[in-house]
């Protein structure tokens, strides 16, 4: 049971009520809280990240989960796992981008994962952090993963807060750090 109930859809705007029915997993539900235009903004913004001519999707999903990692977000993880197998993440880029095996990742996405760590854990990248991603991507690709990063990290939070069960039970299986994903 959520600590905050999902929204009564026949209340909810009816914009928001046929936006919901194309995506009517549980974090989506209870996005629609929000005012309608910043339900849809939200929306939208997922939408032009999960884009693969805005971001790549290996790059993105790596991104996605250091953030569900670092967040501790097991709904976001679960969620996200699958779709990182199906953009072509190996199963052991996964478990290296879960564990920090950095140097077990092609040089771009451990580019990524460390920037991720730095702007989800100092908001600013350190310089030669900045400097390494820069080198392997262009300055839009490193803007958008800004965007990507910042927009998962509120979704992490809207999970956090309001303690939204998983669409799934498969939950279960899934390692609570880090740590646990190493071994």
């Amino acid at each position: 049971m959520p600590r905050i109930p999902y929204p009564d859809v026949t209340k909810l705007d009816p914009e928001v009520q046929k936006m919901l029915a194309g995506i009517p997993i549980n974090v989506v539900r209870m996005a629609a809280h929000a005012s309608p235009a910043l339900f849809k903004a939200s929306g939208e913004l997922g939408y032009g990240i999960s884009t693969p001519e805005n971001l790549d999707p290996k790059l993105r999903e790596t991104a996605i989960l250091r953030v569900g990692y670092l967040c501790n977000s097991k709904y976001e993880l679960h969620q996200h796992l699958s779709i990182a197998r199906a953009v072509g993440l190996t199963s052991e880029e996964i478990d290296a981008i879960g564990a920090t095996h950095y140097e077990r990742l092609s040089p771009v996405l451990a580019a990524v994962a460390r920037f991720t760590d730095d702007v989800v854990r100092h908001v600013s990248p350190s310089d030669e952090t900045l400097a390494a991603l820069r080198a392997l991507v262009s300055d839009r690709t490193l803007i958008n993963l800004v965007m990507c990063i910042g927009h998962y990290g509120t979704v992490a939070r809207i999970i956090a807060v309001t303690g939204i069960e998983p669409d799934e039970e498969a939950l279960q299986h899934l390692p609570t750090s880090a740590e646990e994903q190493a071994h």
